[in-house]
């Protein structure tokens, strides 16, 4: 921050919301002003470019981005005849710290509105928004929250860091404590033992799964073998797990059914116990039978293909039996070669019938053996491949101890290998040989069965790594649950040391804001008003983050929220204190105060007083008001130091211009650049004639009528120039005639004929004004005008006190009679007519 503070050297406007023409406020020399104007006469656009200037997003806040709700968006930063009159949106801002003065323009319309450095710079110095605005006052009060108002006091005492702290201190509490309550790990533990036991024990009890272990797994193998405790050093887990490994080398009870499946995939007998049958299945007869099947279709084949020798015929028939049909016409000639039927052997059309259905019988008899023989020989095929698939399964499960078992085997699969037609190689030795072995393969089953059933030792030691797995994980999730509760306890006591600190200097810091704060609010309210203070909540609550803002109403009535108790008044001045104080306290670089329709709530002793309280404890500070209050707006003129404020008011909203200011004149420069642009000056000649002679009758003194209710302080031209006349020919002051004017100016003044033409509509097609009748009508007014100066130092201010019948210079060096000199020429500025 810069040692000195800043403050506010100018502030431009240009086509900037309600300002159209380019408006510069100096504060050179009176730092401070004071603007009054009705509602609706753009007086609030020169706070809203304060806002504009210091705003992070280039807006306003009750604007938005975006046009949407009720924001109207960036575009209502520009003023709606901006683009007609070739003017760009812009505020521009000079600070001045010390000797050094910068300023710099920030674009109001458009994508890219970046802050301007300066800007920026100053704005790191308010740690409180400088604007205050009456309508947005009692938002702090009423509407925000304790947790709101405690950011928004942590961020004026700039105390960010500690509130962040705050902040991570509490989410880190929550978070170990929620761990610590987190059940999830041992209710997981609590599922995977309940499925393990069969639901026998519903939770992780280690006596109870040494129990279960040693009655339920181990005791159906050995019932010698038992765990004194659930741990791998046990003696009797290392003998489970040796047990386990030479059972690895042994066929248990899932081997040997699989290799009883395997046996009886190549030879089984099936005796059905009702009847005493015995049907034999497997791969070996099924391609015995395969094989019979074969040869007996192959001789029944070749039987009927001796009898349907003449298997042709059967094509010759298709052709030519339409014609034979019962239905059919008796031919004289056979239809294939023209024989007469009644020289052929069978002598007539019904013989030939009767031949050819017994040999079609005979090729029917064929057909069908054909088709069994190659259904034979399909059958055979798949037997022999699936005879041949089965054949090695067996061989790979029988161990060294079988060997003249696989030896039969691999015989017989050779065998089969090398058969291709006749009889199937011979299976008594191998159906033997697997007879035998599924009687072995049964025996020993049947004998594992009846020990220990389906228990194995590879099963057991499975399941007693999966339950010393589980007490692994359950002594995991208890050890970091007590870590946890102590890491929860532990960041319980330091957090409430560290809150206590933080809570002591918070309100330390709140002391230094809540007298200040109290001094304001009794200064508008009087004595008697009961103080307000900031309660933080007790030391043993663990949301610090709170601020209540409270008043003892009554005595059976304390600590109760001022918005529940308080008139509307003492609720605006709580808000207006608050942040009056908090500016002044916190944004000592920058002490920057505006002042917008603040005292809306207000009587007239209360604006009184705070005109007053603005005089007295901010003279410091640089405030910038604006009021449609003109009492207020008086009571401020009457209070504040001359030489520091400056006060103006707003007579009127132009809106080709923009708002009027009752100091605002229309410049001789702003005529020429009318002219210079090709356009007509009629309207600014006949404004500047008004504000001429409102300024000259005011300091003459001169007499008016006093006017309707309606517009009590609207004078025309005409009035005001036959007001002038009467008191110049009744101070017998007589003007010196201008050239070019046969009659008296002031008289043609009244008039205004050329500027009527200009700035009037008419109804002729050539009765419009031209620049050059503009021209020479304005070097007249500027003659005439001329002439008003004092006799002695030449100054254009004048005034008379009511016990003179004359005006005198202002000047209070000179204070000469004003009198007309006689200038034999008047010298005009831009030419004579």
């Amino acid at each position: 921050m810069a040692d000195a503070p800043y403050f506010i050297r100018t502030l431009g406007l240009t086509a900037f919301r309600a300002f159209l023409q380019p408006t510069t406020f100096d504060f050179s020399k009176k730092r401070c002003l004071a603007i009054f104007a009705p509602n609706g006469h753009g007086k609030s656009s020169m706070i809203d470019a304060l806002e504009f200037m210091f705003s992070k997003d280039g807006t306003l806040e009750r604007l938005g981005i975006r046009t949407s709700n009720n924001n109207a968006g960036i575009v209502a930063l520009a003023h709606n005849l901006a683009k007609d009159a070739k003017l760009t949106p812009a505020v521009t801002i000079g600070f001045v710290t010390g000797k050094t003065v910068t300023s710099e323009t920030r674009a109001a319309a458009g994508a890219k509105r970046s802050m301007p450095a300066i800007a920026a710079s100053v704005y790191q110095c308010f740690a409180v928004s400088p604007i205050i605005r009456g309508y947005t006052l009692r938002t702090f009060v009423e509407s925000h929250t304790p947790e709101q108002r405690y950011a928004d006091i942590a961020t004026w005492l700039q105390l960010g860091p500690l509130v962040d702290l705050q902040k991570n201190l509490r989410a880190l509490r929550s978070q170990v404590k929620a761990a610590a309550e987190d059940l999830t790990a041992q209710k997981r533990v609590d599922a995977q033992f309940a499925t393990e036991t069969a639901n026998s024990v519903p939770a992780w009890d280690a006596a109870a799964a040494l129990a279960h272990v040693n009655t339920i797994v181990l005791a159906a193998l050995d019932k010698s073998l038992v765990l004194k405790a659930l741990d791998v050093s046990d003696a009797a887990y290392t003998d489970l797990s040796h047990r386990a490994k030479a059972e690895e080398h042994q066929i248990g009870l899932a081997g040997l059914r699989v290799t009883r499946q395997a046996a009886a995939a190549l030879f089984n007998e099936i005796i059905n116990e009702e009847t005493g049958a015995t049907t034999l299945s497997g791969a070996v007869p099924v391609f015995e039978g395969a094989v019979a099947g074969l040869s007996k279709a192959v001789a029944t084949e070749a039987d009927e293909r001796g009898k349907a020798a003449n298997a042709s015929f059967q094509a010759l028939w298709k052709a030519v039996e339409p014609f034979f049909t019962e239905d059919s016409p008796n031919l004289a000639n056979c239809p294939v070669c023209t024989t007469p039927i009644a020289e052929t052997t069978a002598g007539s059309a019904d013989g030939i019938r009767a031949h050819i259905a017994k040999h079609l019988d005979e090729l029917a008899d064929y057909a069908v053996a054909k088709a069994a023989l190659d259904e034979a020989n399909a059958a055979v095929s798949r037997a022999r491949l699936r005879l041949l698939g089965a054949l090695p399964g067996l061989s790979g499960l029988l161990a060294d101890a079988d060997g003249a078992v696989k030896m039969e085997i691999e015989g017989y699969q050779a065998a089969v290998e090398s058969w291709s037609n006749g009889k199937a190689p011979t299976s008594t030795a191998i159906i033997a040989s697997i007879s035998a072995l599924l009687s072995q393969i049964n025996a020993k089953i049947a004998e594992i069965e009846a020990n220990q059933g389906e228990h194995t030792y590879a099963k057991a030691k499975a399941k007693l790594d999966r339950l010393l797995e589980l007490q692994s994980e359950h002594l995991l999730a208890a050890r970091s649950q007590q870590e946890l509760e102590k890491l929860s306890n532990a960041l319980i006591i330091q957090a409430t040391t560290i809150s206590g600190e933080i809570r002591k200097k918070v309100q330390a810091l709140l002391d230094t804001l809540q007298k200040p704060m109290n001094d304001i609010y009794r200064t508008i309210q009087g004595p008697g008003a009961a103080p307000i203070r900031f309660e933080l909540p007790a030391e043993d609550d663990t949301n610090q983050q709170r601020l209540s803002l409270l008043i003892d109403f009554a005595g059976n009535r304390p600590g109760v929220q001022p918005g529940g108790y308080l008139s509307d008044s003492q609720i605006h001045s709580v808000a207006l204190a608050l942040r009056l104080a908090a500016i002044k306290q916190f944004n000592k670089s920058a002490p920057i105060i505006a002042l917008d329709d603040i005292v809306t709530s207000y009587d007239a002793d209360h604006r009184r007083t705070i005109a007053a309280l603005i005089a007295t404890k901010f003279s410091d500070c640089q405030i910038l008001i604006t009021t449609h209050d003109e009492r207020f707006f008086n009571y401020l003129k009457d209070q504040q130091e001359v030489n520091n404020w400056q006060f103006t008011r707003v007579i009127r909203l132009d809106p080709t211009h923009g708002p009027c200011f009752a100091d605002h004149k229309v410049s001789d420069e702003m005529i020429k650049a009318r002219w210079d642009g090709g356009q007509s000056a009629a309207n600014e000649m006949r404004q500047a004639e008004e504000e001429w002679l409102l300024k000259i009758c005011r300091e003459f003194g001169v007499s008016l009528r006093i006017r309707a209710l309606e517009r009590a302080y609207s004078y025309e031209r005409g009035e005001l120039a036959s007001a002038l006349a009467s008191f110049l020919k009744e101070a017998k002051l007589d003007p010196q005639p201008v050239a070019g004017v046969n009659n008296r100016f002031l008289a043609s003044l009244q008039k205004g004929e050329i500027e009527n033409f200009g700035s009037h509509f008419q109804d002729g097609p050539y009765g419009d004004g031209s620049i050059g009748d503009e021209r020479a009508r304005w070097d007249e007014f500027k003659a005439f005008r001329a002439q008003f100066s004092c006799p002695k130092c030449k100054r254009t201010k004048f005034q008379r006190p009511i016990t003179l019948k004359k005006p005198i210079c202002a000047h209070g060096g000179c204070e000469a009679q004003f009198e007309f000199l006689e200038i034999p020429a008047l010298i005009l500025a831009e030419g004579s007519v």
